[in-house]
């Protein structure tokens, strides 16, 4: 089943997939330019905000950042064809379920993968099980061993449709090899869609994000803007671990974050609350 959110990790052999050890602890940051969170208090609801069920965090053409760690934090993704199987596992049954594909990065011990789910929330939870079972007996079959390969809830925060949040969450993702030490730009990396992004690399496994689109009229302008997006300025406070765009089931505006608390009937601690509004 799927499971927790990931960390940041120290690099390590391509071929490597046994456990490495758990992630540094995260650390706060400033906030800049496109950043799209108010990262203090954020930060401060990591601890104090209840779990959300999935139903209030997933709806019908709602958007999401979906990310799951393996069991023990193992580097299953680094063992041989493993990240090429879970890319044709999401391609196989992305459009049975109503998901649309809108850029992902997959790292050693986990994936990031940002969607919408078109059909709600019961599609999402159904493509999701399939994948992650799927790809779980091949990972065991191949490596003749038995046992959880994904540890037991993925992490799925929603993201709020306006307010460029949705472009920050993708940049945090294409980010992720960066921050690891593994490369030292996101264009280097294989396994995400930067490439297709800032350069027209092709890829059938991607619909294109509507805060994507927005940024130009042209494949080109939009190609040219998301490349400027990356720009060190806009980039310093997505460097770092930010717990705030993976762990907290909702990513935005500080008002919005607070509305959607509240419907789902979780109040956050009063200091929060009067920082929000």
């Amino acid at each position: 089943m799927p499971g927790s959110a990931a960390g940041e990790h120290q690099s390590v052999p391509r071929d490597a997939w046994r456990t490495r050890g758990r992630p540094a602890d995260p650390r706060e940051t400033e906030s800049l330019a496109f950043s799209g969170v108010v990262p203090g208090i954020a930060l401060a609801m990591c601890s104090s905000v209840a779990r959300v069920p999935r139903t209030s965090l997933v709806e019908e053409d709602s958007t999401n950042h979906c990310t799951w760690q393996a069991h023990d934090h193992e580097h299953v993704l680094e063992a041989k064809g493993a990240r090429e199987k879970l890319l044709e596992l999401i391609g196989r049954y992305k459009r049975r379920h109503g998901i649309l594909i809108h850029s992902y990065c997959l790292m050693g011990t986990h994936p990031h993968v940002v969607c919408t789910s078109t059909n709600g929330q019961e599609e999402f939870s159904k493509f999701w099980k399939v994948v992650n079972h799927q790809f779980a007996w091949w990972f065991n079959r191949r490596h003749n061993r038995r046992g959880q390969v994904v540890m037991e809830r993925m992490r799925s925060p929603r993201i709020q449709p306006s307010g460029n949040h949705q472009l920050t969450v993708m940049r945090y993702g294409d980010l992720n090899p960066v921050r690891a030490g593994l490369v030292r730009s996101p264009k280097d990396w294989p396994w995400s869609t930067y490439r297709h992004y800032a350069f027209g690399e092709p890829n059938e496994l991607v619909d294109p994000a509507p805060d994507y689109l927005a940024l130009g009229r042209t494949a080109a302008a939009r190609r040219k803007a998301y490349r400027s997006l990356f720009a060190t300025a806009l980039t310093i406070v997505l460097r770092e671990s930010r717990p705030d765009l993976v762990t907290l089931p909702f990513v935005g505006d500080a008002q919005w974050v607070l509305a959607k608390l509240q419907a789902a009937g979780i109040v956050p601690r009063r200091r929060i609350a009067s920082a929000l509004t």
